[in-house]
């Protein structure tokens, strides 16, 4: 069984975003523990678009919560994707619902992390999220990441 390289996110642009200021801080404590240096937090998505707009580089990765006044993760990550030359496009996105439902799993956009969860659980599921390769279709306006099964080369 081979070890999974450790990410690095020096150098990377990370969104988060939820209505929580506690738990956006305890989410950035722990990338800066990974390294991260530049972290954009939001209380909600219509923050998350005026902060990535004025920001002036695209973010390559954003934790989103799903539930959200006035605009919830699903609307930002929709208007991100719909909008060509928006910062964070093409960002990697991690759903992190309060309460894991079948309807919120079948919405979600690229990935999935019920909240709470330990600094090692971020890393981990990071790990796995960043290392495979993201595909990107055109749907109409809307860029979405191809999502696999998981059966490639079996």
């Amino acid at each position: 069984m081979s070890a999974i390289p450790k990410l690095s996110f020096r150098g990377s642009l990370i969104g988060i975003v939820d209505d929580s200021s506690e738990w956006r801080r305890q989410v950035r404590n722990m990338f800066f523990s990974f390294g991260a240096k530049d972290v954009i937090e939001a209380r909600d998505g219509s923050e998350l678009l005026h902060l990535a707009a004025s920001h002036g580089r695209p973010m390559d990765l954003i934790l989103v919560d799903d539930e959200m006044e006035p605009l919830d993760g699903f609307m930002a990550m929709r208007t991100l994707r719909s909008s060509p030359g928006a910062p964070g496009r093409r960002a990697t996105a991690v759903l992190m619902p309060g309460q894991g439902s079948v309807d919120i799993l079948k919405r979600a956009l690229d990935a999935i992390l019920p909240k709470p969860f330990s600094a090692a659980q971020l890393s981990q599921h990071l790990q796995r999220v960043l290392l495979r390769p993201m595909l990107w279709s055109e749907e109409g306006e809307m860029l979405r990441p191809v999502v696999s099964n998981g059966n490639e080369g079996t």
